[in-house]
């Protein structure tokens, strides 16, 4: 039986805005990749995006692998937009299970190379708004009888890469994980963290070209991860397969945390 056979999947970022890889018809991005491994593996998906237009591109390939999917436009920094995706996944499917939150951008650079404005849009961005989904979601999966939050974090926040608000705010993520895991784990709702490393992710192609030979000799693998290896992570703390697990992060990086 398919791992979330029966399960309503909301999942945040589910779009991919960038170029596709050579021989890729579809650009992928973890949180595509993410959406249409859900659906696959029997859950029925609400694909939220900044980009409608680029949730309408996921949901499309999913229906056309004969699975369930609709759209919601959502912008994490705005709480409107993240009861009302809540809103509409309970709406067009009846519950909600399963919170992949996988937005996240950055912007700033060094301490005193960022503005105070510039740090104020990431911790809207990559901190606030999972925590607003997760406030808004919570009820819902407990309502359903409970069930499992992903967010997606970064290597960044265990290791330095001179992007203070980015390092920062995706650090935070990792505590607000674990308290949200510790406040719901009676509701029978389990909260995780998956840390990605250097991942060849059409947001990646889009701000920085194709990276992989200068990055891979950093690699104990000698190659950056795809976005399906992350989504593998993400759907495998999403079903009963992590019943056990909770409060936890996962890294999804080739090793080169370990260096």
């Amino acid at each position: 039986m398919a791992r979330l056979a029966g399960k309503i999947a909301l999942i945040v970022g589910g779009g991919a805005d960038g170029p596709p890889r050579e021989g890729e018809k579809l650009s992928i991005g973890n949180g595509r990749a993410t959406a249409i491994m859900c659906a696959r593996e029997g859950a029925s998906v609400m694909v939220a995006d900044r980009s409608l237009a680029l949730a309408k591109e996921t949901a499309q390939a999913i229906r056309d692998e004969g699975g369930r999917a609709e759209t919601v436009e959502m912008d994490i920094s705005r709480e409107e937009d993240c009861r009302r995706a809540v809103e509409a996944t309970v709406k067009a499917f009846g519950a909600l299970h399963l919170l992949v939150n996988n937005v996240g951008i950055a912007i700033g650079g060094r301490l005193l190379e960022t503005s105070a404005e510039q740090f104020d849009r990431m911790v809207a961005v990559n901190l606030r708004g999972h925590f607003l989904t997760m406030k808004y979601a919570v009820p819902e999966i407990a309502k359903a009888g409970g069930g499992s939050i992903v967010n997606v974090s970064s290597l960044a926040a265990l290791r330095s890469n001179q992007m203070l608000p980015y390092e920062a705010t995706k650090a935070a993520l990792l505590g607000l994980s674990r308290s949200a895991a510790m406040s719901h784990a009676r509701d029978k709702i389990r909260v995780n963290t998956v840390l990605p490393g250097l991942i060849n992710s059409s947001m990646v192609r889009r701000q920085v070209g194709d990276r992989e030979a200068q990055v891979a000799p950093r690699i104990p693998m000698r190659r950056q991860g795809t976005p399906w290896e992350v989504a593998n992570a993400i759907v495998f703390l999403l079903s009963d397969e992590a019943s056990y697990i909770t409060a936890t992060e996962l890294v999804v990086d080739g090793g080169l945390s370990a260096r």
